[in-house]
C-alpha cells in the first residue's frame, strides 16, 4: 500500500506548476542586482515533505533560536554564517557564502541571495565555488560537462522573473546528484554539524546521496529570500510505491517575530 501523505499534502498539490519564462543569467543578475542588501536576522518557519526510500517525511519546524556569533546553534533564525576554515575550500577572505550560513532544510542552498553573494570570480575568470550561482550550479546540474549519457541535453539551469518581483533557478529533466539532508534528521547535539562523526564514519548532515535525473526548482521572493525548494524524479507518481524514485519541498515563511506561530 502507498505510504500517505499524512498532514502536508504539499507535494501532490504542486506537481501540476511549470511554466518557463526563459529569462537570460543577464536578465536575472540585474534583478538580483537590484535587491537590497540587508542585515536581517528573521525567525523562520519551514514546512515540508520528502518521498525517499519508500517512506514519507514530513517536517514542520521553526528556527527561532539567537544565532551566537561563531558557535552552532541548531534551529537558529537566519544566520549569514561563520567560517570554519578546516573544511572551506577557499580563505575565509575568498569565501562569499559560509558553509555555516542558513540553508535550504532538504538540499542546502543558499536561504538568501544578494548582490553581495551571488556571483564571483577569481583572478582567472573562474566562477568561485562558493558564491550562490555556484552552489546552485552544482545542485543542479552535478553532470554538466560529463562525457555520455550522463550528460543529457537538458542539463543546464534555466531562470525566471515573477512578476512579483521575485525569480526562480531551476532545471528540467536535469541528471545530477544530490546530497538530501535531514534524513534522518540530525541530533541537535550543538556540535556543527559539518564536522567528521568517526563513530558513523560519514558527515551527520550528509546521511543520503542521490544520482539520478530529476525536475528542480528553486523559488526567491523579492528579497532574495527563498520560498520554496522542489525537486522530483521524472515523472515521479506520489501514488505509486516505489524506492527508485524521489521527491521533496518545503516551503518558508519568514517574519520578525513568533506571535502568530
Amino acid at each position: 500500500m502507498k505510504k500517505r501523505f499524512a498532514g502536508l499534502l504539499l507535494i501532490p498539490l504542486v506537481l501540476t506548476s511549470c511554466g518557463h519564462k526563459g529569462v537570460s543569467f543577464d536578465d536575472l543578475q540585474a534583478r538580483i542586482d537590484n535587491i537590497a542588501v540587508s542585515e536581517e536576522h528573521p525567525y523562520y518557519r519551514v514546512v515540508g515533505v520528502l518521498d525517499f526510500n519508500n517512506s514519507v517525511t514530513e517536517v514542520d519546524a521553526q528556527f527561532v533560536n539567537m544565532p551566537d556569533g561563531e558557535t552552532f546553534v541548531p534551529y537558529a533564525r537566519f544566520n549569514p554564517g561563520f567560517y570554519l576554515p578546516m573544511y572551506e575550500t577557499n580563505s575565509e577572505e575568498d569565501t562569499i557564502y559560509s558553509l555555516m550560513a542558513s540553508r535550504s532544510y532538504w538540499l542546502r542552498v543558499p536561504l538568501k541571495i544578494d548582490r553581495t553573494n551571488f556571483i564571483a570570480y577569481d583572478e582567472d575568470g573562474n566562477i568561485n565555488s562558493s558564491c550562490v550561482f555556484a552552489s546552485l550550479q552544482s545542485v543542479i546540474t552535478s553532470w554538466f560537462g560529463q562525457v555520455g549519457s550522463a550528460n543529457p541535453s537538458s542539463c543546464y539551469a534555466y531562470y525566471e522573473l515573477n512578476d512579483d518581483g521575485g525569480f526562480v533557478i531551476a532545471g528540467d529533466k536535469v541528471h545530477t546528484n544530490i546530497r538530501i539532508d535531514n534524513y534522518p534528521c540530525y541530533p541537535d547535539t550543538g556540535s556543527p554539524y559539518q564536522a567528521w562523526d568517526a563513530d558513523v564514519n560519514a558527515f551527520p548532515a550528509y546521511k543520503n546521496t542521490v544520482d539520478g535525473k530529476f525536475n528542480i526548482r528553486f523559488e526567491y521572493n523579492k528579497d532574495g529570500w527563498l520560498k520554496r525548494e522542489y525537486l522530483a524524479s521524472i515523472d515521479y507518481d506520489y501514488s505509486k510505491s516505489s524506492a527508485s524514485q524521489v521527491c521533496l519541498e518545503s516551503r518558508y515563511y519568514y517574519q520578525n517575530d513568533t506571535t502568530s506561530w
